[in-house]
């Protein structure tokens, strides 16, 4: 093995926690490329690195494949969309990736800083675009707060230019130099002066930004902290979300059984924006009750279950599953409160959504699907699973699909709410019962069908997704909500449906 000089440089081999290598030739900075054994490439670098060791994998930084007091390793990025264009064309996607991205460089300068580490440097040229995400190809620079620093780098802040011990704030400084450099094309240095960083200021027309740099590149006294500025990039985030929109639908129909003279069945939505200093989010409550046939009050149950789920009463602020399932047992005892002794009883699927985040609670044999749509295929994915005997049977091993399907019990419900007064832990279903999760996400041009057994007992799964779509962007009429819910509340009835038919369709527009 060749003997490397003070500072190894191109041609030296060297091992580094048991990793051979070879140095070709200089990168950026003080990094250079290298070559394992193996022909694989890798960056290397001397220097103080100690403070690598610990690290955790960052996903924005490249990965560490070994680590000294002096020297790193870390891998190369092989393929990338695009090294980043300084002062690039402000279009909102833009835009949005580069404070998303300098979003999460403040959430790690903000560990750091948690553990008495100041981030001094971050070379611009390391800035890359990969899948959409702004992402880094080299390690900052750090140095323990307290200790005495220096450099001469343009990006620094001005007191580790001066030599002063490092505070934590160093790596705010160095954010601001960031945001001014991708929007401006500009480099900002120890040197500038408030007069040059105003007129930066003056040229950046992005609501927060200019707030941004002032707080960021102004003297350490005055700085923003790590855990400020990452808050910062945080609430412009925030106000610059596009406003998630939903289109709904809800239709129902009595049936043609000669026997039902009322439509039992009852389903409502709310909707709550709110646009603060914390943000912009969206609340929406909406619920599918089936009252049970045989009871003298079903459809009372069932109005009773719906007004309670939406009545706006419970904690909107807890997190949105258990949000879900404390509506569904306020609706529950709305239907008490309202039955008043008589007999009644209904199925029942509540939803809550925050932003395009949805959870859900069910109980009974009313379905809800999801259907999600893509380029190449649409999934038609169904999110309950029934609490009916044929059910029971089916799942046990003792009855057929089929045999469900034509058993005289199958309208059989083994839970409903109106059934049990006291609440239960593990009566009403969630997401977790077929997701495995609390929560799931509806994205844009996505569906959430709500069903009662009127429906999906005459539609099949597969005619379900043809008419879905057939109604979809795909292929024919941007369809909105409404028609989509007629439609299978038609064809349930086309069908030869005689029970009561209802469907509330919610579709993401936006």
């Amino acid at each position: 093995m060749k003997t490397t000089s003070v500072v190894p440089g191109p041609g030296d081999v060297l091992n580094v926690k048991g990793i051979n290598i070879s140095i070709k030739q200089p990168y950026i900075g003080n990094w250079y490329k290298a070559e394992k054994i193996d022909g694989e490439e890798v960056l290397y670098s001397n220097g103080n690195w100690s403070l690598w060791k610990n690290a955790p994998q960052f996903s924005l930084l490249p990965k560490i494949l070994a680590c000294s007091e002096n020297d790193i390793i870390i891998d190369i990025v092989k393929e990338c969309d695009s090294k980043l264009e300084f002062k690039p064309s402000l279009k909102k996607e833009y835009i949005d990736l580069i404070i998303y991205g300098l979003a999460e460089i403040a959430e790690i300068i903000k560990y750091f800083n948690d553990k008495k580490i100041s981030v001094l440097y971050i070379n611009p040229d390391s800035l890359y675009l990969c899948d959409g995400k702004l992402l880094l190809n080299l390690l900052p620079d750090l140095c323990e707060i307290n200790k005495t620093t220096f450099s001469s780098k343009d990006f620094v802040a001005p007191e580790v230019f001066r030599h002063e011990k490092a505070t934590g704030k160093e790596g705010v400084f160095v954010l601001g130099a960031l945001i001014v450099k991708l929007f401006t094309g500009e480099t900002i240095n120890s040197y500038e002066n408030e007069t040059n960083i105003a007129n930066y200021i003056a040229n950046i027309n992005i609501p927060g930004i200019p707030q941004f740099i002032a707080k960021t590149l102004t003297s350490a006294e005055y700085r923003f902290t790590p855990s400020e500025a990452a808050d910062y990039l945080k609430s412009i985030i925030e106000e610059r979300k596009l406003p998630v929109k939903f289109d709904v639908g809800m239709s129902s129909s009595v049936g043609l059984n000669e026997d039902r003279a009322i439509d039992e069945d009852s389903c409502g939505f709310a909707i709550e924006n709110v646009l603060n200093s914390t943000g912009r989010s969206l609340l929406m409550r909406a619920c599918l009750a089936d009252g049970m046939g045989g009871m003298t009050a079903g459809d009372v149950a069932s109005k009773a279950a719906v007004e309670g789920f939406l009545k706006n009463t419970a904690n909107s602020f807890q997190e949105i599953n258990g949000l879900a399932l404390d509506l569904a047992w306020q609706a529950n005892d709305n239907v008490f409160k309202c039955l008043g002794g008589k007999d009644g009883g209904c199925t029942f699927i509540g939803i809550v959504f925050k932003d395009n985040n949805f959870a859900l609670a069910h109980v009974g044999d009313s379905r809800a699907y999801i259907f999600k749509t893509s380029e190449n295929e649409s999934k038609f994915i169904c999110l309950t699973k029934d609490h009916s005997y044929v059910a029971l049977m089916v799942s046990n091993g003792n009855m057929t699909e089929e045999e469900a399907n034509n058993s005289p019990d199958r309208n059989k419900i083994l839970k409903s709410l109106g059934s049990v007064r006291n609440r239960q832990e593990g009566y009403i279903d969630d997401l977790q019962k077929t997701t495995g999760k609390k929560t799931e996400n509806l994205e844009k041009g996505d569906m959430l069908i709500l069903v009662c057994d009127g429906i999906w007992s005459e539609i099949t799964d597969g005619d379900f997704k043809k008419i879905l779509n057939a109604t979809g962007d795909k292929l024919n009429i941007n369809a909105d909500s409404q028609y989509i819910a007629d439609i299978l509340v038609d064809t349930a009835i086309k069908n030869g449906g005689r029970d009561n038919a209802s469907a509330l369709v919610i579709k993401r527009i936006s």
